[in-house]
């Protein structure tokens, strides 16, 4: 017996629920520190004038900060967007990666003991991401918007901000990096299988420990691989102040500065902070990535042994009745 697509997806779902909120504060630093800018520096003649420093200088600064203006409640500003975003995304992801995988193999069932190319996986989730993201980009831009927002505003109150200001396509804002960066899931989770099929062969379910093993090497090799257009993602997606609008006790314009595309984002990152811009945050990205990577796919296994488990049972009551 196996899972359906929704089955499959309803699984990826709970688990990237349960990972992301263990870590959330992770994840909320992180976009913090990659969302702040330097201005670009001013042809003043004067090569020796000092950058002007950024506000927050590492994760545990961010958090430090936070919580002397807002307590522990602060560190999860955003959790019940972020939660959305993250489940929906996943749900999205493993429903289309399911089915991709099926019409794949039944295209390849006339060819004796076909298994896909590494490349071949790779192209089929990077294929399950890009239609997951025209589904679920607004959640994401939304769940941005409201980590970098210091007016507290409501999730409803945001999406409507976005729309005025921005029309309809606001929602998708960043969809061409956001393409671009479906190559993350594919080989986070093309390597993953790659990786499992390497290390433990025909092995159906793995034991806790042994998928997150996998989850935390496989989501490393996405991240290093990708980091500088997660960066310009969350710079195109930030909250940035509105004409006449007042941010709040910590106003502050010195990284409020509007991307309208993401090699804008690259340049300005090179020009004003070189390597290290375009890798901020690459140490709350890859502690947050890596766990609720390894997090997910350890529960998503036990999870889909647990609704298999429910399926025989209710199939075993179904058969008791009907006898």
């Amino acid at each position: 017996m196996s899972l359906t697509p929704f089955e499959k997806a309803a699984s990826g779902a709970l688990a990237s629920a349960i990972a992301n909120t263990l870590v959330y504060p992770l994840d909320l630093s992180k976009t913090v520190i990659q969302t702040q800018v330097h201005k670009a520096p001013k042809d003043s003649g004067d090569s020796e004038s000092p950058k002007p420093q950024l506000k927050y200088k590492s994760t545990v600064d961010v958090l430090q900060q936070i919580y002397a203006k807002k307590g522990v409640l602060g560190w999860y500003h955003g959790l019940f967007s972020s939660i959305l975003g993250s489940a929906s995304q996943n749900f999205s992801y493993f429903y289309w990666y399911t089915i991709v995988k099926r019409v794949h193999a039944n295209l390849n069932k006339h060819l004796p003991n076909y298994k896909p190319s590494t490349l071949t996986e790779l192209f089929l989730g990077a294929l399950a991401a890009a239609i997951s993201q025209m589904f679920t980009m607004p959640i994401g831009v939304i769940t941005t918007q409201q980590q970098t927002d210091k007016t507290h505003k409501s999730l409803a109150q945001l999406t409507r901000e976005v729309v005025q200001h921005d029309g309809i396509t606001g929602l998708w804002k960043g969809l061409r990096v956001s393409l671009v960066l479906c190559i993350n899931p594919s080989i986070t989770y093309g390597s993953y299988e790659r990786l499992k099929q390497i290390m433990f062969g025909s092995k159906e379910f793995l034991g806790p420990l042994e998928s997150f093993s996998i989850g935390v090497l496989a989501k490393s090799l996405a991240t290093l691989a990708t980091q500088p257009l997660i960066v310009s993602k969350a710079m195109l997606q930030k909250k940035t102040k509105r004409k006449g609008e007042k941010l709040g006790d910590d106003d502050d314009d010195e990284d409020d500065i509007k991307f309208e595309h993401f090699t804008e984002a690259l340049a300005h990152l090179w020009k004003t902070e070189k390597f290290r811009g375009l890798y901020k945050g690459i140490a709350p990205q890859l502690v947050k990535g890596v766990f609720v990577q390894g997090l997910l796919f350890m529960f998503k296994d036990q999870i889909d042994m647990l609704f298999l488990l429910l399926l025989k049972l209710i199939k075993k009551r179904r058969g008791l009745k009907l006898a």
